[in-house]
């Protein structure tokens, strides 16, 4: 077999590998906090957190490039633990029904 001018072994062909300039090597920071963000709203119960949380989340997943995902970004991820922090913080909301206030006129029944 002859030897061919296009062997991909040959020293003398190989390119360097660089990153298109569009592409930043940062780390992804606006995902990590808005996960920390979340986790302090969950831990704390208070939902003043969890809005810049989700904004933030989904803020970070907007502006995501393919090589953060490559390097651990947390793509989807912060936006579903936001959601989920938005569903555990208010959830208590709606199952916990105040103390029962008898309408006007009626008998109030002591408690057993």
């Amino acid at each position: 077999m002859a030897p061919s001018s296009k062997d991909p072994r040959d020293d003398s062909l190989s390119v360097s590998f660089t990153l298109p300039k569009s592409w930043a090597t940062t780390s992804d920071n606006a995902s990590s906090s808005a996960m920390l963000l979340a986790g302090v709203a969950m831990i704390t119960r208070n939902q003043l957190f969890v809005w810049p949380a989700l904004f933030m989340s989904v803020s970070a997943y907007l502006n995501q490039q393919p090589l953060r995902l490559k390097d651990g970004g947390m793509g989807f991820t912060a936006i579903l633990a936001a959601v989920g922090c938005l569903i555990t913080v208010s959830l208590p909301r709606f199952i916990i029904q105040p103390d029962s206030v008898p309408a006007p006129g009626a008998q109030a029944v002591p408690p057993s």
